[in-house]
Order: C-alpha cells, then structure tokens, then sequence
C-alpha cells in the first residue's frame, strides 16, 4: 500500500508539473494578447492558487523531503520549512549533489 507521505509528494510532482507545461505552453503560444492565452492566464493564477493551499496544508511533509513552495508560488517561506529543507538535505546529502547538478548543469563530481 502506498504511503500517505508518498501520496502526498506525488501530487506535489503533478501539479508542479501541470504549472510548468500550462507556463510554457503561455509563454510559446504564437498570439501572447489573443483571448485564449488570457483565459490560460487566469487558469494558470488558479493553479497556483490552488497547488499554495495543497501546500499550506501539507507543508509539514513537503518540507520535510526537502520540497519548497514552487518558484511561481505566492507564499513567503516559513522559517520552520527552511529548518526542515535544510536538515533534510544534510542528511541525504546525495541528493544535495543531484540537485546541484540538475541546476547547474554541471558534472556532480565537481
């Protein structure tokens, strides 16, 4: 059986995901001003809306497996979710190297 924590990291990951491909697929659309890229506009202040909630309300799990509020997100970081990122990535700190390279893009053994 699938773990609550489990569950909750999942849908973490989709709606995550959801924000990423409705943002791009704004910022790639051919008319940026037609009413269609608009109304994803409004959609997409909806997801946001919707996805800062899940995370209030699960904040204490996200946190503590190292997931901050998504970078589009309209919440302030908590101190406690900034204690709970950070001892979660000093004791994986494999993970720690992971994330760097994915966001520097740079070989991980540097």
């Amino acid at each position: 059986m699938i773990s609550f924590d489990h569950r909750v990291l999942s849908e973490y990951r989709i709606k995550i995901a959801k924000i990423e491909t409705l943002s791009k697929s704004i910022m790639t659309h051919r008319d940026p001003k037609s009413q269609e890229s608009k109304e994803a506009s409004d959609f997409l202040d909806v997801l946001i809306n919707e996805t800062d909630k899940f995370y209030e309300n699960n904040s204490e799990i996200l946190s503590n497996n190292g997931k901050r509020p998504h970078t589009r997100s309209r919440l302030s970081e908590n101190k406690k979710w900034i204690e709970n990122i950070e001892k979660f990535y000093e004791k994986n700190t494999q993970k720690t190297k992971k994330v760097m390279f994915v966001q520097n893009k740079t070989s991980p053994r540097t």
